[in-house]
């Protein structure tokens, strides 16, 4: 291989570490649930009818694909903890980055999100009905 390919994939390497949420920023479903109990916010990154189908409680819901036409709406949040959940914590680094550059200091990402959280037997809710752990 040569100098310059090898330089590409050293580069290349560098930037996909670089990539995603730090060992800080990356938050397990338990501690997530206790932190949302004791009032910070959980942000619920997915679609409308993802949310509705199951979520947990007292969270937020801004999909993904308008996170950055409604950060106004998390502006009380700025200097506060935000922990973001997703399905399956695949969206969630993105949402992290979004918040990160406009100004949103203490931005967290949910281990697992969702898919995590229910199987931990954590609470969730169904449209208006809550709905016991399994």
């Amino acid at each position: 291989m040569n100098s310059l390919k090898k330089m590409i994939v050293v580069l290349a390497a560098l930037i996909l570490v670089s990539c995603g949420p730090t060992a800080e920023q990356l938050i397990d479903v338990k501690a997530a649930s206790e932190r949302q109990a004791r009032g910070e916010l959980l942000l619920d990154i997915r679609e409308a009818d993802d949310y509705k189908e199951f979520h947990a409680p007292n969270t937020t819901n801004i999909p993904m694909g308008r996170l950055a036409l409604r950060l106004a709406e998390l502006e009380q949040y700025k200097g506060k903890s935000i922990m973001v959940i997703d399905h399956a914590e695949q969206r969630a680094p993105r949402a992290m980055e979004v918040l990160l550059k406009a100004g949103f200091s203490q931005v967290f990402v949910v281990k697992g999100g969702m898919a995590e959280w229910k199987k931990a037997g954590l609470p969730i809710e169904k449209l208006d009905m809550q709905v016991q752990p399994e």
